[in-house]
């Protein structure tokens, strides 16, 4: 499966998620505006976007330089990340990964025709006020992604150390891409059936059961409680992928996260499950949008604040006190003149 799936990681917060990824065996180009960022990655293929010197949580700064160096970028990914599939790793939060990003998505599917899903970093609730805005302003544009496969959603509420969030994920993310390597007599999951899950639109979420603990509640614990964005109660879904270490009834998975169109179901030492074709996590956005609203009067008062004249009254009197000073030449002359031979 590796040969078939690449990654475009933009900006700091994605570097780090495809600096792990690449570690693993992955085709990763590393996207970014700030040539600091790029230096602390010891990574195959980096390029720095033309004119960049970082965007300071600026998403139309990164937009602007993402146009004008397309052409370039655009030569970069066909010649080094030529795939089936591509996943771009970005943070939702910040400059360069949240404002290129969803576009950089747009042109790969519209222009390069690629399948392109998107793995993505939603800030948590402590976060500057900033990110949040940024965040949401970055799922708009990406729910707006006509032909976008796949979205996986990273939540930093659900740790406070992010490289831990990381490496959880791409330690999933190989157990899913693993499932097809358990053989089993009672059944299968194919390559083909592992693309058809990245592929579908919406939300994804992997999640893991060791062995010894598997039972249908440690299952729906997992679906509740992981790294990812909570999934909607509106129970959409469109595929059950799960490799299973023991049994597992299914209709209790349905109960918990909706009647799913199809199953693709496997055997192995660990319980694996894909949830695919989620929606995406709209109360979680919407709980973002809150938090702006709730501050953005405090936010325009201190802006205001910062801009305002306060220092009006002159107290300047000594520009009423004539005074008579010697120009710079002459007090040179002067002092020329006091040593000049006579």
């Amino acid at each position: 499966m590796k040969n078939k799936i690449g990654f475009i990681a933009v900006g700091q917060a994605g570097g780090n998620i495809g600096s792990r990824l690449e570690a693993l065996g992955y085709n990763v180009i590393f996207l970014n505006t700030s040539e600091e960022d790029l230096s602390t990655l010891n990574t195959k293929f980096r390029y720095h976007i033309n004119g960049g010197e970082g965007c300071n949580k600026d998403r139309n700064k990164a937009k602007d330089l993402v146009i004008n160096d397309f052409e370039n970028i655009s030569k970069e990914i066909e010649e080094k990340l030529n795939k089936d599939f591509i996943y771009v790793i970005f943070s939702s939060g910040g400059g360069t990964g949240s404002g290129a990003s969803p576009m950089l998505m747009d042109l790969l599917i519209q222009h390069m025709n690629k399948k392109v899903g998107a793995i993505t970093i939603i800030p948590s609730e402590k976060e500057p006020l900033k990110t949040h805005i940024n965040a949401y302003e970055c799922f708009r544009e990406i729910e707006a992604i006509e032909g976008i496969c796949s979205t996986i959603i990273l939540d930093n509420n659900a740790c406070e150390n992010k490289l831990c969030i990381n490496k959880d994920f791409t330690e999933l993310f190989e157990k899913m891409l693993d499932m097809p390597n358990h053989k089993d007599i009672r059944g299968n999951i194919d390559k083909a059936e592992v693309m058809e899950l990245i592929s579908s639109r919406g939300m994804l979420m992997i999640t893991k059961v060791d062995k010894a603990e598997t039972t249908v509640a440690k299952v729906i614990d997992g679906i509740k409680n992981n790294i990812y964005a909570p999934i909607e109660n509106d129970k959409v879904i469109k595929y059950l992928g799960i490799i299973t270490a023991k049994p597992v009834d299914f209709n209790e998975v349905k109960k918990e996260v909706g009647n799913f169109l199809d199953v693709f179901h496997g055997y192995g030492e660990d319980t694996v499950c894909v949830l695919a074709g989620l929606s995406l996590p709209f109360k979680r956005l919407e709980n973002m949008k809150e938090i702006v609203v709730a501050n953005q009067d405090t936010v325009k008062r201190n802006l205001q604040a910062t801009n305002g004249i306060k220092l009006d009254q002159d107290i300047n009197f000594l520009d009423s006190v004539v005074t008579t000073k010697k120009s710079t030449s002459n007090a040179k002359n002067d002092i020329f003149s006091k040593y000049r031979k006579k």
